[in-house]
């Protein structure tokens, strides 16, 4: 089977472009600031706001750059900064409601759904075919 390869392309662009604002505000917002009061911040200080302005990136980005892929080996999906591997004996199935903020892999084991943010409800119409692809895979994975 070729590799089936799933990202969430509208998080992404979200990430992106709130990630960039934050960056551009809080460099603004500093040079903003009358010289008189940013004398007044320590050197600890200024890696404490850098440290947490980066760390919102992050975690946004992370988001952005989950994925989910299907190959002859499993299921092998990024969200946020942890990787998991399924192999299909393992994976009993995946629901997508028209509820469901992203797809969910089912498993027998504990936990009992793990969530795919690679596969994201945002994406409309191209989640769906991306989801009917992955299925596919899956029932082929099992033949």
């Amino acid at each position: 089977m070729a590799p089936l390869v799933l990202r969430p392309r509208r998080a992404l662009l979200t990430a992106s472009v709130l990630s960039a604002v934050l960056l551009v505000l809080s460099v603004a917002g500093w040079v903003a600031m009358p010289s008189e009061t940013r004398d007044l911040f320590t050197p600890p200080q200024l890696l404490t706001l850098a440290f947490f302005v980066l760390i919102m990136i992050a975690f946004m980005m992370s988001v952005g750059l989950s994925v989910v892929r299907a190959d002859d080996t499993g299921l092998t999906f990024r969200n946020g900064l942890r990787s998991h591997h399924l192999d299909w004996s393992e994976v009993a199935g995946f629901r997508f409601t028209e509820n469901d903020p992203w797809a969910y892999v089912l498993t027998d084991g504990d936990p009992d759904q793990r969530p795919l943010l690679g596969l994201q409800r945002t994406d409309r119409e191209r989640a769906d075919a991306a989801f009917g692809a992955l299925n596919a895979a899956w029932r082929q994975a099992g033949s």
